[in-house]
Parts: C-alpha cells; sequence; structure tokens
C-alpha cells in the first residue's frame, strides 16, 4: 500500500479525535439544568429504533453522570438497559420489552391524553387532521399504526433472514458449479462419478437460491414501502404533536423564570 494512504488514514483519525474531542469541550460548557431538560426531549421525542431503544450518546451530556441519566429517565417514564450497550445509553419505556418485536416502544413520547392538555399540541393535532385526514392524538389510530408497524418489522427481519440464507446457497453453488465447468470436472462432494444430474442440482440450486433472495428482498422492499405508506405518517405526526407540546412547555419555563 502507498506511504501516502497511510499519511491520508492518519490525518483522517486525528481530525475524528479532535472532532470528538472539541465537541465534547464544547458540550461541557452547557449548564446542568439544560443538559437534563435537553435529555428529557431526547426521550420524550426520539422514535424509538427497530429494537425498541432510544440511544443517546454519554458524550453529549458531560455533566451527568449514568446514575443521573437514569433518575432523569426515571422521572419521564424510562428505564435504562445495562447489558450490551456498547458504551452507550440504551433507554427503553418501562412497560415494555426491548428486543421483543411485540412489545416495542413505537411510537415515544407521552400518552395522547397528556397531550390533549396542551393547547399547541391540539392546534398541530387539528392541522394534521385537516391535512392526512386522521386525528395523531386518537388513541385507536395509533394503536393501529404500532401493530402495522411492529408487524411489518417483524415481517421485514424474517425476509432479511431469509434473503441472506438463500443468497449465500446461491453464490456458493454458482461459485463451486462455475468452478466445476472451469475445471471439466464435478464439484467436490456430490458423487464420486461422472453424474450429469449433479449438473443439474448444481445449476438449480444456485439459480433459485439467486432468484428466491431477489424475490425475498423485493419482498422486504415492499414491506418497507408499506409501512412508509401505511403507518409512519401517523407515527410522524404524532411526534410533531409532542414536539409542539414539548416547544410549549419550554416558552412557559422561559416565561415564569423570567
Amino acid at each position: 500500500m502507498p506511504w501516502w494512504v497511510w499519511v491520508l488514514a492518519g490525518l483522517y483519525a486525528a481530525f475524528a479525535l479532535y472532532t470528538a474531542w472539541d465537541t465534547r469541550r464544547q458540550r461541557a460548557k452547557l449548564p446542568r439544568a439544560e443538559q437534563v431538560a435537553e435529555l428529557k426531549k431526547e426521550l420524550r421525542t426520539r422514535a424509538p429504533n427497530a429494537r425498541g431503544h432510544v440511544r443517546v450518546t454519554p458524550g453529549e451530556f458531560p455533566a451527568l453522570t449514568t446514575a443521573e441519566a437514569e433518575t432523569v429517565a426515571d422521572e419521564v417514564g424510562f428505564a435504562r438497559q445495562t447489558h450490551g450497550a456498547k458504551g452507550l445509553w440504551l433507554f427503553y419505556r418501562k412497560g415494555t420489552r426491548p428486543g421483543s418485536t411485540g412489545a416495542l416502544d413505537v411510537r415515544g413520547g407521552p400518552r395522547p391524553e397528556e397531550l390533549r392538555q396542551s393547547g399547541a399540541a391540539r392546534q398541530v393535532a387539528a392541522w394534521s387532521r385537516g391535512r392526512d385526514g386522521f386525528d395523531p392524538q386518537d388513541e385507536a389510530t395509533l394503536k393501529t399504526a404500532e401493530d402495522g408497524v411492529r408487524r411489518l418489522r417483524a415481517k421485514r427481519d424474517r425476509l432479511v433472514v431469509g434473503a441472506t440464507f438463500a443468497l449465500m446457497v446461491g453464490a456458493f453453488t454458482a461459485i463451486a458449479v462455475g468452478a466445476a465447468w472451469l475445471n471439466g470436472s464435478l464439484p467436490g462432494g456430490f458423487t464420486k462419478g461422472d453424474d450429469w444430474s449433479v449438473y443439474v442440482l448444481g445449476h438449480v440450486l444456485a439459480a433459485g437460491g439467486l432468484l428466491l433472495g431477489r424475490h425475498w428482498i423485493r419482498r422486504n422492499r415492499h414491506a418497507r414501502q408499506e409501512s412508509r405508506a401505511r403507518h409512519e405518517p401517523v407515527i410522524a405526526a404524532y411526534r410533531d404533536v409532542i414536539q409542539a407540546c414539548e416547544a410549549e412547555s419550554g416558552r412557559r419555563n422561559d416565561a415564569e423564570r423570567g
């Protein structure tokens, strides 16, 4: 490898380390109360990932210890997962089972009855009803969207596993058959003689695995499109309502301090 590649890689690593250090230094200047408020907002408004976790980087909140972050999360109805965190804070809503597709916290944020007390949230919900034709504060609508997202996520997980296995079988078999054609012999491990059926079986496995893998990839893409078209707009509108409520609460707190 040329020497200049190593130089560029070293410069890139040094720049990345400096950027991370400078970001942490700037964040450390924020008052602790402001970092607590930001963490609460992150937990209330950020969408949980496919495993039901809200992933938070501790370096973004240098004024808070892990124990203090757990206390803050507990105040807004979250608990912290301690295993498999890999240096992150993994928070999940109490009453859910992280990693369980059937109990994932899809929507995030408080319950609709809490948001109905906010005038700004009601205004955003009314605007969404007129624009999209559904009420993001209606519990039945949210429940349908949550169940749909969970169902399609589980379906996509199965399709990803199936497509990966089929493509691996198809690719390895295609390599074996191709090598056999080039060498003028049968793929090793099938039979001991010149049996034409081995070639047929190899071609069927190669073509079938590749075609089946492609088919499952297309079905996975279709499931993702279905989720985005039918269910995720409801969840996105609900998060808009949450953010409106948070903004109103922030303005109220600023006015009280002023």
